[in-house]
């Protein structure tokens, strides 16, 4: 069946996807087991509660009071080491002195790096120190508070963290799936060039924590992409005009599209209805999402190469593939 055209905008990018008006009323969230059965995932609450990482920043102003504390964003674990995969413009603060040049297999402590304000993330009832692992540079990671498409896909906006803990502790984590490996010099400005309807629309849940202190999970459908998969949006108007392709996958028609992803859920996994991660969500207003796959982050800062006397870091899902973090002489 021939996908229809998108608007000759989005080819040319010349719009703030944040910014549109909605068409439909995105997704929805949801607030407990029971609701995320209902939707038929293949995960279970727990699961994605016990893999999430809720970033707090708080500020040592030397009072008697103590520090001033505040939740700024969202994680989810990769490792049973305690790896974590988050946002870039979450850990901005900590990455304050080192925003000039990248840091690969690396332990930036942030608690220490910046002189007023200090992270930390709690995890299952528990709370911990953070160290940034693996970082890129500030430009080659975030613009500004509002991005276009093409520069949201463009740039990188995730960091490889770990939590501080006991040798002996472990973590529950998310096993990340095998990836499509791209060509050298496929990855340059031209596979940004133009974002496509998604076939079919992808149901997802983002986890994370809001405001408050509650975990929650938001659901709603993927539709856009582009050729190399290395980022997907949720965009809340219906571009599917041709009613017989979402009949093909079994979507009902006025499917609502976006997905409602609350403030401070930026970095939480996004997560398929099989329960496999697609990666992370670092943007998103008014039902529209921005979301990063998990081939970016792991292309980016992992190796299939060993080297010697190192531990995989991770051990991919399906595959059994062991990848290792890249240091400075092995990008």
């Amino acid at each position: 069946m021939k996908v229809p055209r998108l608007p000759k905008i989005l080819a040319l990018g010349s719009f703030l996807l944040l910014l549109w008006p909605p068409f439909h009323v995105a997704g929805s969230s949801l607030t407990d087991a029971e609701q995320l059965l209902a939707e038929g995932a293949g995960f279970t609450w727990e699961d994605a509660r016990s893999r999430s990482v809720k970033i707090i920043v708080q500020r040592r102003d030397g009072s008697a009071e103590g520090a001033v504390r505040s939740s700024i964003g969202s994680g989810f674990l990769i490792s049973p080491d305690g790896l974590f995969v988050t946002a870039y413009h979450v850990m901005k603060y900590c990455l304050g002195n080192n925003q000039a040049a990248a840091g690969f297999s690396v332990a930036l402590d942030c608690s220490t790096e910046h002189p007023k304000i200090e992270y930390r993330a709690q995890n299952d009832g528990k709370e911990f120190e953070i160290e940034i692992v693996s970082y890129l540079r500030l430009k080659d990671s975030v613009k500004g508070e509002v991005q276009t498409p093409e520069e949201t896909m463009r740039l990188k906006d995730f960091v490889i963290g770990r939590l501080k803990a006991p040798a002996s502790t472990r973590f529950a984590f998310w096993q990340l799936n095998e990836f499509k490996r791209q060509p050298s010099g496929d990855i340059g400005s031209r596979a940004f060039a133009e974002l496509k309807p998604l076939v079919p629309p992808k149901k997802v849940f983002v986890a994370g924590y809001a405001a408050g202190p509650d975990f929650a999970l938001a659901q709603g459908f993927l539709n856009l992409t582009e050729d190399q998969h290395r980022a997907y949006f949720a965009w809340n108007r219906d571009i599917y005009n041709d009613p017989r392709l979402l009949q093909k996958y079994g979507i009902p028609a006025g499917t609502r599209w976006g997905i409602p992803v609350a403030n401070y859920m930026s970095g939480g996994a996004v997560i398929d209805a099989a329960g496999d991660v697609l990666g992370l969500v670092v943007n998103q207003s008014a039902g529209n999402a921005g979301v990063l796959s998990t081939q970016n982050f792991l292309e980016t800062f992992f190796s299939r190469t060993a080297q010697p006397g190192t531990p995989p870091a991770v051990v991919l899902k399906y595959s059994r593939t062991p990848l290792y973090l890249k240091a400075g002489n092995n990008l």
